[in-house]
């Protein structure tokens, strides 16, 4: 009776330890965010004060957008085998500086975020468009008390696109812009630089995204 007694505590440690190193060898973790700190580690970044926003992607992982200060970090993740958490491939984004009054990014799934450091501005327009296919957009995203703001574009991220942005306060009065203005200032007459030709797909204001 000891002995199968024994038999089971050796076993039971064995089953736990092997579970360990699977868990170690393939940098699993119980939660999202412990995915997104083990990348900023990976990294030497960080670590972020807050994570600010988490993202359900079309497959079902999360993204993760941090901030360090004045700076943005993002990674994503993704469960696996049902309980656990992993880095999803090619889901470290990294390190998204802030430079100027604020930065946005536009992100591979058309998603454009980034953070504002000017506390009198609460709005972010970007115009982001083509001039190859001629067709603009414009997009308006809230900035929150954290600084962050997003909103989605359906953008195709992984293009070049000629992007201007600017900031306004609440009473709409535009206090940074950075960018080609007067490429935003001919589509919103109508037109667009430098040649001035017509624009053949109109130019249009997406919804805000409160």
């Amino acid at each position: 009776m000891r002995k199968r007694k024994c038999q089971t505590i050796v076993f039971i440690l064995s089953i736990g330890l092997l579970s360990f190193t699977y868990v170690r060898l393939n940098k699993l973790f119980f939660s999202p965010e412990e995915v997104f700190y083990a990348c900023e580690r990976g990294l030497r970044s960080g670590p972020s004060e807050e994570i600010v926003q988490e993202f359900v992607q079309e497959d079902g992982s999360l993204l993760l957008v941090g901030r360090q200060k004045e700076d943005l970090f993002v990674a994503s993740a993704e469960k696996h085998l049902g309980i656990f958490w992993k880095m999803k491939s090619g889901g470290v984004h990294g390190l998204f500086p802030v430079e100027k009054e604020f930065d946005g990014y536009l992100m591979q799934d058309g998603k454009y975020i980034g953070l504002c450091l000017n506390p009198e501005i609460t709005e972010i327009r970007c115009i982001a468009g083509s001039y190859s296919e001629q067709n603009w957009q414009e997009y308006s995203c809230q900035v929150g008390e954290d600084g962050f703001f997003f909103c989605e574009t359906g953008l195709d991220g992984t293009e070049n696109y000629d992007v201007y942005e600017e900031g306004r306060n609440a009473d709409g009065e535009v206090l940074y812009t950075m960018g080609d203005g007067d490429l935003a200032e001919s589509l919103r007459r109508g037109r667009f630089t430098p040649e001035a030709k017509e624009v053949t797909k109109p130019f249009s204001t997406a919804p805000t995204i409160e």
